[in-house]
């Protein structure tokens, strides 16, 4: 894609660049991340949500399953289960890699156009309320509350004390 073509948005103080045409066969977008990010627990209808983490740091949880993310880490939410993240210890910056577009559909609404000096931030957002109705447009359900620090905190000591704390 030429890169003044290229569209870019902030979305709940994440910046997302889109990578591929509208209509492509795969979506993949470049997603960069504030400290401190974490989106509300939620489950897509029929998307199966994936990235490639590329720089940074997260914990991340689907269904019961909980484990620390670093660089390299390709983590994968299969459809309907529910899942969130916390970006630990500065930014991140992921590949997301999906099927379909309904959640580029969601940034597009929910987010604006991004202007070139843009940056990730910990701006707040639309309202609880808001986001579960521009979500449900898009075949996304919140399920509960974003990861608080504290809770990442004991995630993580929690897996070091058990496992060793490996990164996936």
């Amino acid at each position: 894609m030429d890169g003044a073509r290229r569209r870019r948005w902030l979305f709940l103080g994440v910046l997302v660049e889109e990578l591929t045409e509208p209509g492509s066969p795969v979506v993949v977008a470049e997603g960069v991340l504030p400290e401190g990010a974490s989106p509300p627990a939620h489950v897509h209808d029929t998307l199966d949500d994936s990235f490639y983490l590329l720089d940074g740091r997260m914990v991340v949880r689907y269904g019961h399953e909980e484990w620390e993310a670093g660089p390299g880490s390709w983590v994968q939410f299969p459809a309907r289960v529910p899942h969130t993240f916390r970006v630990l210890g500065g930014p991140a910056r992921i590949l997301m890699v999906h099927a379909d577009d309904s959640f580029l559909a969601a940034v597009r609404q929910i987010g604006r156009p991004a202007a070139g000096d843009d940056a990730p931030s910990s701006t707040p957002g639309p309202t609880v309320d808001e986001l579960d109705r521009a979500f449900a447009a898009h075949g996304i359900t919140n399920v509960g509350p974003a990861m608080e620090q504290a809770e990442a905190e004991e995630v993580l000591g929690r897996l070091a004390s058990s496992s060793g704390g490996e990164v996936r």
